[in-house]
């Protein structure tokens, strides 16, 4: 079979165990010089050797055959020719023949014709092709078959999805250029919008004249600065109808300044920059706005939450049950009240000085109302007159009062009753605030300048030369003239304490101003009414069994 030409069987089957596998290497690639392995094995086991017209292994072909294949050393005796050439190569006993067909197969295999090449090499690569499944050791024919078959399908799902992918591929990439571009496109239509936005804002602003009060001559009364005088009284004219004044803030402060409100309905709202030099000067002239707690507010009713309680530690002994206590929380509540205040000048003022038109309304109606807000702070009895609104005088508990040892006028009170008050604040009031004394300027002048005078320690330079900030004990002395001038029974004079601890104050709009030129008619004079929204809140000043973050001295009865 061998012999024949061309040989009928000229194959191997060669049965073997893998016991050592691994990938193939660019080396195995270049050595072997093809492309399509896919593992090599680097150790084996022999299971059997057979001839087999059909190769598993395209490479596993007979080249050349002699008897003792693995004996190589007696061909010589057999052969009739011991050169080197010889001219019987066909026999399958001479040396020359064996040593070629070694060589051969340690490369490639030779063919013995072109046309059995081919259909050798196309035979090998539909096999290899179809073997490239898993095989198992008890598969059948048909199972094999048909798992070719699936392999084959498999191929095609593959190639179409390879194909897919590559569409998808280069779909992207045109999508990334064309995102690209639109990219770059609108970059470059922002930056021209800021361009011309830039070059409408300069344009507008070399266009747009500057707007400045005029200088004035003269000492302002309330406010700081000439320009917000000025701003002020332009306003106020503009209330009374002059279109220059009313084009004048408008330039200035907007173009609502004059439309938000009516005056004969109800006033103009004051534009924010003119309202706060108002707010300053409350603040200035009322004590008990500078030292409470503000707040704004946003709507006519508003609720702060407040911790009423905390948890309660108990001694526990052996084997007892522990007492549960609770977190209690209530609200502080602020609805805000309206206020008002109403005065009056000359036509001349307004005619002839607009700064002092503008000082003279903010000052005016800051004190009316600052003076307001101290009233109900400290003596608010939640009457009308105070549009209910309850203060100190009537909101320290009993537990934080400090009543008058001996007596019951201010000139039996003793430093032994200031700083008996001063001892009943709690702790809180030290560490978490700056407690203060607040007393009327009567008060600290005829009593409690008097006491610290007596008590020695004086001396004719520190007795005329005073103190530059009012202080009683190391701690502020805040005068405020609503509280009690003169000697009374069972009155409190005083009050010692964290005021933004205790109190809480609302602010619901800012100030609205409205101008009558008919109320004063027959004294040739301009009406002004200006109104606010505003509450207090005494919370946290104590009750009848322990003292809050104020407490007060009170006269004997």
């Amino acid at each position: 079979m061998f012999a024949s030409d061309p040989p009928i069987v000229k194959a191997f089957s060669i049965g073997f165990a893998y016991t050592q596998v691994r990938q193939p290497t660019k080396k195995d690639f270049d050595r072997y010089g093809r492309d399509d392995i896919k593992r090599i094995v680097s150790k084996s086991r022999m299971l059997e050797y057979s001839v087999a017209p059909l190769p598993m292994n395209e490479d596993a072909i007979a080249v050349q055959v002699t008897k003792q294949l693995n004996d190589t050393g007696d061909v010589a005796d057999v052969c009739n020719c011991s050169q080197a050439s010889c001219e019987n190569p066909e026999s399958v006993n001479c040396r020359q023949a064996v040593g070629e067909a070694e060589q051969a197969s340690a490369t490639q295999p030779e063919r013995s014709s072109i046309d059995s090449e081919t259909k050798e090499k196309t035979m090998s690569e539909d096999i290899r092709k179809k073997m490239m499944v898993d095989l198992k050791p008890d598969m059948t024919i048909a199972e094999l078959v048909a798992a070719m078959q699936m392999e084959d399908e498999a191929d095609a799902v593959r190639a179409e999805v390879e194909e897919e992918v590559e569409k998808a591929s280069t779909k992207m990439e045109e999508d990334k250029e064309e995102d690209k571009a639109a990219k770059s496109a609108v970059a470059l239509v922002a930056d021209l919008v800021k361009k011309q936005a830039a070059e409408g804002r300069r344009r507008v602003a070399a266009a747009t004249p500057v707007v400045t009060a005029p200088s004035y001559k003269g000492n302002l009364k309330h406010l700081k600065d000439g320009d917000t005088a000025y701003g002020l009284g332009q306003f106020m004219l503009g209330a009374m109808g002059n279109k220059s004044a009313q084009q004048w803030v408008s330039d200035r402060y907007g173009a609502k300044a004059h439309s938000e409100g009516n005056n004969s309905l109800g006033g103009f709202l004051v534009p924010d920059e003119l309202e706060q030099s108002i707010i300053d000067l409350r603040a200035e002239y009322g004590k008990f706005r500078a030292n409470t707690r503000v707040l704004n507010m946003s709507r006519d009713t508003l609720l702060i939450n407040r911790r009423a309680g905390g948890l309660t530690a108990y001694a526990v002994g052996e084997g007892a049950s522990i007492t549960e206590s609770d977190n209690t929380f209530d609200q502080v509540s602020l609805v805000a009240k309206k206020f008002g205040a109403l005065t009056k000048y000359s036509r001349e003022l307004a005619e002839d000085a607009v700064v002092n038109l503008g000082d003279y309304i903010a000052g005016e109606v800051a004190y009316a109302f600052a003076n307001k807000e101290d009233d109900a702070g400290f003596n608010g009895d939640g009457t009308s007159s105070f549009n209910g609104i309850v203060g100190l005088k009537n909101s320290v508990g009993s537990a934080g009062i400090k009543t008058q040892g001996t007596g019951n006028t201010f000139a039996a009170l003793t430093l032994a009753d200031l700083t008996g008050t001063v001892g009943l604040a709690p702790e809180y009031v030290f560490s978490r605030s700056t407690p203060k004394w607040y007393m009327s300027t009567q008060f600290y002048h005829t009593v409690v300048l008097d006491l610290l005078a007596d008590a020695g320690g004086n001396t004719n330079l520190t007795l005329a030369g005073g103190v530059a900030v009012p202080s009683l004990f190391g701690y502020e002395v805040v005068l405020a003239d609503v509280l009690p001038k003169a000697t009374a029974t069972s009155t409190i004079c005083a009050y010692f304490g964290a005021l933004d601890l205790g109190a809480t104050m609302g602010d619901r709009r800012p100030t609205e101003i409205a101008v009558s030129e008919d109320r004063y008619f027959e004294n040739d004079q301009i009406g002004v009414r200006g109104t606010t929204r505003f509450d207090i809140n005494c919370h946290d000043v104590g009750d009848s069994s322990a003292a809050g973050a104020v407490v007060a001295l009170q006269t004997g009865s």
